[in-house]
């Protein structure tokens, strides 16, 4: 794993765990519980996210496991790209989803699966469906998926007692004073606040390890171009989908497309350079009624709560590797 990406790793899980874990500590051991209870419940709750996270991915996403005989194009690139960055060779299924994505997921490298959307095997060609398994891939080479799990445990706990204490200071919860109430809405507050800014921390590390996943799929295909024709059009095909999928599980999907509208008005800024890298797509045609986007708070604060970097940046990064090849 880069350096870089390293250090921010492990930087982001000391700090979400001092802030969260320090103020959820303090509050919890303020209603009289033990430091023991404490540290049982938090390591219980975190040992059934981790458990249970990949069965509810499998229900919600209708996966249809596949067979060695089955999609046999889909086998020989995965099992090739496997054995050639060295990880275990991933469950495949097939998601019925009509919106081009795909993800992995699972508790470790061995236990892990990858999911292709029915939707991207309709619109890619055979070196941009591989550079996106490449992509994929590199999350799985990385750990990311285990870490993203691990690194969301924090902001999911500070939420649920956040929710807790204000549930409970309306209905009265842990006596009825007025002073506990007051206590109530007040660590309600700051659990919340813990949890916005895990989140940021979290949301942060998520885009970072985008980009490495693209650049590795990038290095390891050596079909850069091709996996930016693939971020494109699954952009772009998933622009005007109405049934959105669930927003607990979008950090896994090789694009977020809760941002394309943005994507799609950004690209046009950068359209020399998309261009140059997907010059068989009609950019004109795509963009022709997209205005520009405002740089605006709302705009930028869009993008801090974003899971992925903008496609039209992803594109451009992958330009400048394609150059350096």
């Amino acid at each position: 794993m880069p350096f870089d990406l390293t250090f921010k790793m492990y930087f982001t899980l000391i700090l979400i765990f001092a802030i969260g874990f320090g103020i959820i500590y303090f509050i919890l051991l303020f209603f009289g519980m033990s430091f023991s209870f404490i540290i049982a419940f938090a390591v219980l709750f975190f040992l059934l996210q981790w458990y249970i996270s990949p069965k509810l991915i499998q229900f919600t996403s209708h996966l249809q496991y596949i067979k060695d005989n089955e999609y046999p194009k889909l086998h020989e690139i995965v099992n090739k790209l496997a054995g050639q960055i060295q990880v275990p060779i991933p469950r495949i299924a097939i998601s019925a989803s009509k919106e081009p994505n795909a993800f992995v997921f699972g508790r470790t490298k061995k236990s892990s699966t990858l999911v292709i959307h029915k939707g991207l095997l309709d619109i890619l060609n055979n070196d941009e469906l591989e550079a996106v398994i490449g992509h994929e891939l590199g999350h799985l080479k990385h750990n990311d998926m285990i870490v993203l799990t691990f690194i969301s445990f924090i902001p999911m706990l500070a939420y649920l007692i956040a929710q807790n204490m204000f549930f409970s200071s309306i209905f009265g919860g842990y006596g009825n004073s007025r002073r506990n109430v007051d206590y109530l809405v007040i660590f309600g507050i700051i659990a919340f606040l813990v949890y916005l800014i895990a989140q940021l921390l979290m949301l942060s590390l998520s885009r970072s390890r985008e980009s490495y996943a693209d650049a590795f799929s990038a290095k390891t295909t050596k079909k850069p171009a091709a996996l930016a024709s693939s971020l494109f059009k699954i952009s772009y095909h998933n622009i005007n989908n109405t049934n959105k999928p669930d927003s607990n599980i979008q950090s896994f999907y090789i694009i977020n497309y809760f941002n394309v509208e943005r994507d799609m008005k950004e690209i046009k800024e950068h359209f020399k350079e998309i261009k140059e890298m997907v010059p068989d797509v009609d950019l004109n045609y795509l963009i022709k009624d997209i205005s520009k986007q405002k740089k605006n708070f709302w705009g930028v604060l869009n993008s801090l709560y974003s899971t992925h970097p903008a496609t039209y940046k992803r594109i451009v990064d992958l330009a400048k590797i394609k150059k350096g090849l």
